[in-house]
């Protein structure tokens, strides 16, 4: 017993040095990317409304800061926080660079054209994100379990997008000539978001099954990044327009307005699943 205690105290600092020394790199090599980025200039138009360059140097600048701190200091909560937030920013829209670089391989979708430097960027923000966010969990001891409201929120969150989406489809007329009404039945929507509430409702139900679990926390994760990124973009890009940080494609005319609270449920969603995913499924019987 003294043996394995003995391991366990002396891996743990091992590991938490390997963790902050990876995060230290990942932050340079992303400010470095984001220097080059904002010295270039002009990018591709659709790139419009998404972070300008100097977000990621400020959250990796944060994130340096949180890095050089004692384990477990007071300030290294709230500055990886800060960090991670503005990391998750410099990281939204990574998603419509993945779909346009599918699209050079043939994939049918949006243009094959990339900004293969704000990709770069975006993909690294991401990665320096999430070993941020890794690190700052792992100084903390305990995460209480997320109650059962956690799963009932994500049915909330869930079903805005695809209700707008069916609004449309019957000839609604909020933003309706803005947005462009649809001749099918979103079942796609429909389909995908209530998958993720069930999704969320099982992530919080008791699983035995090693392999479902992992099949479980991993199929959450995939989920919560890519609503995480597209909602981020969203949130924070309408935000920066009407503060005018950047100058992106927001608009509120003609009742377009609509479209940013619906994808900020994106947002919402995707922190839902994550959360329940970093919990993980119940091992027994919820009391």
């Amino acid at each position: 017993m003294s043996t394995t205690q003995t391991l366990r105290r002396t891996s743990t600092p091992t590991l938490e040095g390997r963790s902050r020394g990876a995060l230290a790199v990942a932050c340079a090599v992303t400010a470095v990317l984001a220097l080059i980025a904002s010295v270039r200039g002009e990018s591709l138009p659709y790139t419009a409304g998404f972070a300008p360059p100097w977000v990621a140097i400020v959250a990796c600048s944060l994130g340096l800061a949180a890095v050089a701190l004692p384990p477990r200091h007071a300030a290294s909560a709230p500055i990886s926080c800060t960090g991670v937030t503005l990391l998750s920013w410099s990281a939204a829209g990574l998603v419509f660079d993945a779909f346009r670089a599918a699209a050079l391989l043939g994939v049918p979708g949006l243009p094959p054209q990339v900004d293969w430097l704000g990709l770069c960027v975006r993909a690294a923000a991401l990665t320096t994100g999430v070993l941020l966010a890794a690190t700052t969990l792992r100084g903390v001891d305990r995460l209480r379990r997320p109650t059962r409201a956690w799963a009932v929120s994500a049915w909330l969150f869930a079903a805005p997008y695809p209700l707008l989406k069916v609004y449309w489809w019957a000839g609604g007329d909020l933003a309706g000539e803005a947005i462009g009404h649809t001749d099918s039945f979103p079942y796609g929507e429909v389909i995908a978001f209530a998958l993720a509430a069930v999704w969320a409702t099982v992530l919080d139900a008791p699983v035995s099954a090693p392999l479902a679990r992992k099949i479980l926390v991993a199929g959450g994760w995939f989920s919560a990044a890519a609503l995480l990124n597209l909602g981020a973009l969203a949130a924070f890009g309408t935000l920066a327009d009407v503060l005018g940080v950047v100058d992106g494609p927001i608009s509120f005319d003609d009742g377009r307005w609509i479209v940013t609270p619906v994808y900020a449920s994106w947002l919402a969603l995707g922190i839902v699943l994550g959360r329940l995913s970093l919990a993980g499924p119940l091992t027994g019987h919820r009391r």
